[in-house]
């Protein structure tokens, strides 16, 4: 049986565009049933972006994987509409100093009941005595 957890963009990026944290992100999508907030699709092409303007990596490789983020993020997430979070979110955000778009993913986390997890260190640390939220490094 699979716990539930909502994955923020941090860790979605982190499956699909290789960094450090890429095999731990993977774990966690494989061992839980996750959900994440729409706001995901965005922030993670504008990853794919990122990675576009390197010159070390190819186009080609980056549409794949921004295409697999984009089917990952509709198959296998429960997506919750950021226009159904914007009243709690901005409340977290403004009592623990991040933005409404981190908020976003608290919101979610808060109102399924189960952690968020995130690889966004300020995140973690502005909303880990108020919430329950994991880090992978």
């Amino acid at each position: 049986m699979h716990d539930s957890v909502v994955l923020d963009s941090s860790i979605i990026a982190a499956i699909f565009f290789p960094e450090k944290i890429s095999m731990k992100a993977i774990e966690v999508a494989e061992g839980n049933d996750c959900s994440t907030v729409d706001l995901a699709y965005a922030e993670v092409a504008n990853v794919a972006w990122k990675r576009a303007i390197q010159p070390e990596i190819s186009m080609e490789d980056v549409r794949t994987a921004l295409t697999e983020s984009q089917a990952f993020i509709r198959e296998t997430c429960r997506v919750i509409p950021a226009h159904d979070l914007v009243a709690e979110a901005f409340e977290m955000a403004r009592s623990c100093r991040v933005t409404v778009y981190d908020a976003l993913f608290l919101a979610a986390a808060s109102r399924c009941g189960f952690p968020l997890v995130t690889a966004d260190s300020r995140l973690y640390s502005a909303a880990r005595k108020n919430f329950s939220i994991r880090l992978i490094r």
